[in-house]
């Protein structure tokens, strides 16, 4: 079985070290204030489902209604979940 030697260079690369590169180069090309920018729009203009996009009252209510649910073994399908999410909307 062939071995490494030392000198030999392997040019495969981990995971984390392609993403470190890649966070490098999107920050060289595009600077800093690219990633505050994503980060602020993250979650409120492309998912207007998202509870963090919600009144916070609704989001309450929906919970709640979760938790009842789920504590009297309630066995709803997705779909019957998902209307009832909707309806609370």
């Amino acid at each position: 079985m062939a071995t490494k030697n030392d000198d030999q260079k392997d040019d495969t690369m981990t995971t984390a070290e392609a993403g470190r590169k890649g966070g490098e180069k999107v920050r060289d090309e595009r600077g800093p204030e690219f990633y505050s920018e994503i980060g602020q729009k993250q979650g409120k203009e492309n998912n207007p489902g998202n509870f963090a996009n919600r009144d916070k009252d609704e989001v309450r209510k929906v919970a709640s209604e979760g938790g009842k649910n789920s504590h009297r073994g309630d066995s709803n399908t997705a779909k019957e979940t998902q209307e009832d999410f909707d309806q609370a909307a």
